[in-house]
């Protein structure tokens, strides 16, 4: 747990001492990589977190993914609980927990009614070269994942970050659950399959 606080802060360190116009370089290049992708267009449903700070900017990929006709979720945290709801527009968001912009309305996201492929877009705080995550310290990604996995629902998990953010090989325990591949500014690394 130590070395996980450890990495995490010196990580989000170097992310946060990224200059502005590299960050929003960078965000552009990852969100052309991923519309070009099979895997963007084969998507009916995208699940994705909405950029806080210094993540990867989603703002682009939200309004793409809405011109294309693909319904988009975004998540909603109510105490230890998160929940996906629809976005029909950005305007549909405004501040909430810890200042994170989340959805205030919309049709909250049930996996056993809404049909399509499914992608989620994870964020999260250093990643290794296995697809290992090591997030914010809440475990929202992690029990909103095994949740879905009880119920049999597929969806395929992908995480967004900045090459500084892969390192080799990171600490991880038995409940983390990985993303099925990463897509940095530099590369798409796909792992075995999303869990450890």
């Amino acid at each position: 747990m130590e070395e996980k606080k450890r990495l995490r802060k010196q990580i989000l360190a170097l992310r946060d001492a990224m200059p502005a116009d590299e960050r929003e370089e960078k965000s552009r290049r990852i969100a052309e990589m991923l519309v070009s992708m099979p895997l963007y267009d084969g998507t009916d449903i995208l699940l994705t977190y909405v950029n806080y700070q210094s993540e990867v900017d989603t703002t682009d990929l939200v309004n793409k993914a809405l011109a294309d006709g693909k319904r988009v979720f975004a998540p909603k945290v109510s105490g230890e609980t998160m929940e996906f709801y629809q976005l029909t527009g950005m305007e549909d968001l405004q501040e909430g927990y810890k200042g994170i912009r989340e959805p205030v309305c919309g049709k909250m996201f049930d996996a056993e009614t809404v049909k399509g492929q499914m992608l989620m877009l994870m964020p999260g705080a250093v990643f290794d070269e296995e697809c290992h995550r090591i997030g914010y310290g809440k475990g929202f990604y992690d029990r909103y994942l095994k949740r879905l996995l009880k119920t049999g629902i597929s969806v395929q998990t992908l995480a967004l970050c900045y090459e500084c953010q892969v390192l080799s090989k990171i600490p991880f325990e038995k409940h983390d659950v990985r993303p099925q591949a990463i897509l940095t500014e530099m590369q798409f690394r796909r792992c075995s399959n999303g869990t450890n």
